[in-house]
């Protein structure tokens, strides 16, 4: 709070000086320079607050900090501006001692008794010096000047004070919260509890609750307490006996529910919210995502439409009306509502489908030139544009076109871990391992624990090389650091079925597939079963796999070199 007062405080003293009348001149040295020694009484300093204001300023613009502080605290006593105690306060917790700090906002809070930021500085001051007692009468005053003070900063200063204080702070705040009906004192008494004592702020919050009663804000906090348990949270909620007419818990409602899977009540809950109070439009967007979920197009449609007019919104309702229309199979339409999104991180998935678009309507040239635009357009999104264009640029069959576009990346940030995986994943995709290579070893000498990187190493080693040993270590230390990674289960399975170990390998596929139904992981699984004689489950292992991704060219070719061999 303080730390705010420096530029203000000193342009009003100027603005104060210049309303004043008497200013005198300066007393100067004999060289011109600023006297250096004020004192209290001093009969060199100048007789009037302005005078004393202008020669502290030079004082204090030439560092001469104790002179200059001493002029301010002697102007201070002789003004009636609580201005220039103000300034004289700011002064002193820099550069003073505590006694003259207590010196110059004692004068403040005279001469502007109902200032909060005076009592908050003369709260914080006391705080610190482990007045205490004084603490606790300003915190007091400051709640009734202000009973609806919003005090959240409260918790970060407990947390910056000493260990030895804390305690002490602790307790003062929760005195003077169960006198008050402020819920946000009541919330940092609660927050500042439960770090000290699991549990004991979630008692205590109960028992103020039972004191003083129950509004929104405590009541969605109390819930909020319940979590990470969202039913027992949305349980304590709907207690609340306010709940269906407030905006706020209405909305904090409708996304638990939708969190658990109740899409239904979800909406119910969020419409009812944006209808209380229009202004809601996260809400709305929530709501129109909600909709679009369920294929209620023309609902969706509407309510997006509704936030074009809000600008924090609108890249987010041409991205999700551009869905509408694709949905629709309007694909002029999709196109020209994904190129009006120009805000935030919707940009580049704007232009991933745009890509697929221009594909779909037979123009894929078209791709390369909204990628190019949208770098040249949105340059604080270039490296993920870059991404986009080279994994759509993969996914097509053109791994060796989105090579050169990598590399230029690269050139202008070369440890771009993303950038260097993508281009190791498009090397090895056209047969050249040892650049594939050179890019997985590049991040590991960044970090030799990254475990998608040893991964992929390990995986290619395995798959395109006889260097099983070698890809087996690799992938070992990659398991060891996501252990439930169906990616690597599989390459754990691949390479064990690659040294021979074919029974051994079953056990990493099997927990693989139940995790995740990937064509890749159906190739390698059903391979295996196929090579230990199980043949009808490595086919229905393959059709489940053709199920989730019917253009898969890794069954094909596995069920192709199998079967012909």
């Amino acid at each position: 709070m303080f730390a705010q007062w420096p530029d203000c405080n000193r342009a009003c003293a100027i603005w104060v000086c210049l309303l004043l009348a008497a200013c005198q001149p300066l007393a100067r040295t004999s060289t011109g320079a600023p006297a250096a020694q004020v004192t209290p009484g001093d009969s060199s300093a100048p007789a009037s607050a302005a005078g004393k204001i202008l020669l502290a300023e030079e004082l204090l613009a030439n560092n001469q900090l104790d002179a200059g502080l001493t002029l301010y605290l002697m102007a201070a006593n002789q003004s009636q501006q609580p201005e220039i105690a103000q300034r004289a306060a700011f002064l002193a917790r820099q550069v003073g001692s505590p006694e003259q700090s207590k010196q110059a906002l004692a004068r403040w809070l005279v001469l502007a008794p109902d200032d909060l930021s005076a009592h908050e500085a003369s709260f914080i001051s006391a705080t610190e010096q482990n007045r205490f007692d004084e603490a606790e009468t300003e915190l007091d005053a400051i709640l009734h000047l202000n009973p609806g003070y919003t005090g959240h900063w409260l918790a970060s200063f407990w947390a910056g004070l000493p260990a030895q204080s804390q305690t002490q702070f602790s307790a003062l705040l929760t005195r003077v919260a169960a006198k008050h009906d402020n819920t946000s004192l009541a919330i940092v008494v609660t927050e500042i509890k439960n770090r000290e004592s699991s549990d004991s702020g979630t008692d205590w919050i109960d028992a103020w609750i039972a004191a003083h009663g129950l509004d929104s804000s405590v009541a969605l906090y109390r819930a909020q307490l319940f979590l990470p348990d969202r039913k027992r949270a949305m349980a304590q909620l709907e207690r609340y006996p306010n709940y269906q007419t407030d905006a706020g818990i209405l909305s904090q409602l409708g996304r638990w529910h939708g969190s658990e899977g109740d899409a239904v009540r979800a909406r119910e809950l969020l419409q009812k919210a944006v209808q209380i109070d229009p202004s809601r439009h996260q809400d709305a967007l929530t709501l129109a995502l909600l909709l679009l979920q369920d294929e209620e197009f023309a609902d969706a449609e509407i309510r997006l439409k509704a936030l074009l007019a809000q600008e924090r919104f609108r890249p987010n309702a041409y991205y999700h009306l551009g869905e509408i229309a694709l949905a629709l199979e309007e694909h002029q339409l999709a196109i020209d509502r994904f190129l009006r999104v120009d805000q935030g991180e919707l940009i580049v998935e704007a232009r991933k489908q745009l890509a697929q678009l221009a594909v779909a309507t037979g123009q894929p040239t078209q791709a390369d030139r909204w990628f190019a635009e949208a770098r040249l357009l949105f340059t604080p999104f270039q490296q993920q544009l870059i991404l986009a264009e080279a994994q759509f640029r993969s996914s097509r069959g053109e791994a060796a076109a989105a090579i050169p576009i990598l590399t230029e990346a690269l050139a202008r940030e070369p440890n771009d871990r993303q950038i260097l995986y993508t281009r190791a994943l498009a090397y090895e995709s056209i047969g050249n391992i040892a650049g594939a290579e050179a890019d997985l070893r590049s991040i590991l000498t960044q970090d030799p624990e990254d475990p998608d990187a040893l991964n992929a190493l390990g995986y290619t080693l395995a798959d395109r090389t006889d260097r099983f040993d070698e890809a087996l270590i690799l992938i070992e230390k990659a398991l060891s650091k996501k252990p439930n990674s169906a990616a690597i289960l599989d390459s754990m399975g691949w390479v064990l079925f690659k040294l021979g170990r074919v029974v051994e390998s079953v056990p990493y596929f099997e927990k693989a597939w139940a995790i995740v139904q990937d064509h890749e992981i159906a190739a390698h699984y059903g391979e295996v079963l196929w090579t230990l004689g199980r043949k009808l489950e490595a086919q229905q292992i393959w059709q489940q796999g053709y199920e989730s991704t019917p253009e898969s060219d890794k069954i094909r070719d596995t069920i192709q070199r199998l079967t012909d061999s």
